[in-house]
């Protein structure tokens, strides 16, 4: 598993490999877990219930993997127009920002993933009067904008250490 962009697999589950950091490894699911609304009235990913949804995906992983060898990572929630209102909240498993998925285009586009699936960024706040936008990515690769309201697909995020991965 020493390569970028390869597959791991866990249980039932397919990751893709963003990045083996040596010590730990930077996994998304390949297959959307689900599809959800981000949130019914919120594009904070910290206060969404998304964000619950993947807290309960963080227990089954670490029934799989041990709850140690998940690695606790800090998701920064500036907006797209960048916008630093809802700060930054830590997650055993997140959805990837419009960041780190602009920093994995390269591995992702390899991959031709199948739908619409949430990032964990949204476009802007009250403060912009925008309260609504929350980014996405589509099944072509491109970033959209779209209401947190919306039916689409969750990709958990997660960082592992990388012994499991050795035998």
């Amino acid at each position: 598993l020493s390569d970028d962009g390869k597959i791991a697999t866990i249980g039932d589950y397919e990751f893709i490999v963003l990045k083996n950091n040596g010590d730990t490894v930077e996994l998304l699911l390949k297959d959307k877990l689900y599809n959800k609304p981000f949130d019914s009235d919120c594009n904070n990913f910290a206060k969404s219930s998304l964000r619950k949804c993947l807290d309960v995906f963080a227990k089954e992983l670490a029934e799989l993997v041990g709850k140690d060898t998940i690695v606790k990572h800090t998701v920064d929630l500036t907006t797209l127009d960048g916008l630093k209102d809802y700060g930054s909240c830590d997650c055993l498993v997140s959805l990837l920002t419009f960041d780190k998925a602009r920093e994995n285009v390269e591995i992702l586009d390899e991959f031709k993933l199948d739908c619409y699936w949430w990032l964990a960024t949204a476009l802007s706040t009250k403060r912009h009067d925008i309260e609504y936008g929350t980014m996405c990515v589509s099944p072509y690769g491109d970033v959209n904008i779209n209401y947190y309201n919306f039916n689409y697909g969750v990709r958990p995020f997660c960082i592992l250490k990388s012994n499991i991965f050795k035998s």
